[in-house]
């Protein structure tokens, strides 16, 4: 069919082409799943799911695949995947040009067996002869790995409707039962976007709980789960663009309620979002990255930057909010137009002293002198939570030139597109999983950086993989990792 104008997420780069793969079974189980998020086989360690959305399948461009490598107490190991297509064996569907599937993807265990299962979205499938209807499916955990795969039904399969542009996964009502988030437009003649909640349980026959819509006024709302009030509910955050208004940011924070989603507050204006809480006080803080330049935001800094908005017992507060940009002191290295600072967001303890910690990527940042300038290397800063909340007190700044980190920075190489925290290894530390989407003109790779205690990653243990070493082609264009979950 032919190409859409792409609609992108905030962490969006473009572009992949895959090979069929060589699918290597997962390690053996333990007798009794782990109940981990993202622990696709049980065995009790966390699994990353890659996304490949302009992967080549069967000859067939930009129709899309999904990487999982499964982890273990090393890390990740990229001889230990699967790549999943919709021409994999039990899967829906069949591979087709410019579907890109795997453009979206998220994890819940959500039939509640005790395996998380893996969502996977593809916003531009084609549904009869309605192009970019859209469609997300269910892939299933269990001691295996990953295996079949059900439709979650689209309720609105008209031209244009891009269902699965967003997927967040969580429990939004608090009865113990994951929901999926997805958010959409109306169609191309209605371009009002919309974020359907399907309440769980879901079954591998295809039925789900409810169906409720929600109008966020955002145009391409990309959406970030999380418990911010503290409660048993989780929380949304919706990002994206004021209608009508080109390049203009904004945010709005849902809360989670027994009775769905309820909207309840305006936030800064920002294009990622990621929930966690730094201060260790039991509710989530938001934090918003505006990576944009002011001449294309006027909200935005020059060289980008982020907001944290703290929880408290009734969601986000409104008068403890901070904003940090690479001028910030404290802050490594300084802003720089076109850094993207805050490009990519994630949140974990990476160094195990139970305050969260926030990863902000900057695929932009350029650094160096007159005489060796780098143009968009791409760099990633960690800051440390405390009681007092984010803190740029002993941050790391962290390029593919830093101490222990494999690879080269080189022009162009976008380190930092995309960012996951989660413990692979099961140590208590938040591992962090990067992406430099452009790295080797453009094919792309990723790093596994553990989580350390005084660096906040290991200077001795971190890894690097290449799309050859998942079986997909060098041919990425850009796209390798342009959504990552486990």
């Amino acid at each position: 069919m032919k190409h859409p104008l792409r609609t992108t997420t905030a962490l969006a780069a473009l572009t992949v082409a895959g090979l069929t793969p060589l699918t290597l079974a997962a390690a053996p189980a333990s007798a009794a799943p782990s109940r981990l998020q993202g622990d696709f086989n049980g065995d009790g360690y966390r699994d990353v799911a890659i996304s490949a959305p302009a992967a080549t399948v069967s000859g067939k461009k930009w129709a899309g695949q999904v990487a999982v490598v499964y982890g273990s107490a090393s890390g990740l190991d990229p001889a230990k995947r699967k790549v999943i297509s919709q021409n994999t064996a039990g899967i829906p569907g069949a591979a087709e040009a410019y579907d890109e599937f795997g453009d979206q993807v998220a994890t819940a265990d959500l039939n509640r067996d005790g395996y998380s299962d893996l969502v996977i979205g593809a916003q531009h499938e084609k549904a009869g002869s309605a192009d970019d209807a859209g469609t997300v499916v269910i892939v299933w955990g269990s001691s295996s790995g990953l295996s079949g795969g059900t439709t979650v039904k689209n309720p609105q399969t008209l031209y244009g409707s891009y269902f699965g542009l967003s997927i967040a996964s969580a429990d939004f009502t608090g009865d113990g039962k994951p929901d999926l988030a997805i958010s959409a437009q109306s169609s191309s003649t209605d371009p009002a976007y919309r974020i359907r909640l399907i309440r769980g349980p879901f079954t591998k026959s295809g039925s789900t709980g409810s169906v409720s819509s929600y109008s966020p006024g955002i145009d391409r709302p990309a959406l970030t789960a999380g418990r911010v009030s503290g409660d048993t509910k989780a929380d949304l955050v919706v990002t994206g663009q004021k209608p009508n208004s080109g390049q203009l940011a904004t945010a709005v924070y849902y809360k989670g309620t027994a009775s769905g989603l309820s909207k309840a507050a305006s936030l800064r204006p920002a294009a990622t979002a990621a929930i966690g809480d730094l201060d260790k006080d039991g509710y989530g803080d938001i934090a918003l990255g505006n990576p944009e330049e002011p001449d294309n935001e006027p909200s935005a800094s020059t060289g980008g930057k982020i907001h944290v908005v703290y929880g408290k017992g009734s969601g986000p507060s409104t008068t403890r909010r901070v904003t940090f940009t690479q001028n910030t002191a404290g802050v490594p290295d300084s802003s720089e137009y076109g850094d993207e600072f805050g490009g990519a967001l994630a949140i974990g303890d990476f160094d195990k002293n139970g305050y969260a910690d926030l990863a902000v990527g900057a695929p932009g940042n350029s650094f160096g002198d007159d005489t060796n300038y780098l143009s968009s290397p791409g760099a990633i800063t960690l800051m440390r939570g405390s009681a007092s909340g984010l803190t740029a007190t002993g941050a790391v700044h962290l390029t593919q030139d830093s101490a222990g980190v494999p690879g080269v920075a080189e022009a162009g190489d976008s380190f930092g597109a995309t960012l996951l925290a989660s413990d692979v290894n099961h140590d208590g530390r938040a591992d962090l999983t990067a992406i430099a989407a452009q790295e080797n003109d453009p094919a792309g790779a990723a790093w596994f950086l553990p989580g350390a205690a005084s660096t906040l990653y290991s200077t001795t243990a971190a890894t690097t993989f290449s799309p050859t070493k998942l079986g997909l082609s060098t041919s990425q264009g850009g796209a390798f990792g342009q959504d990552l979950a486990g």
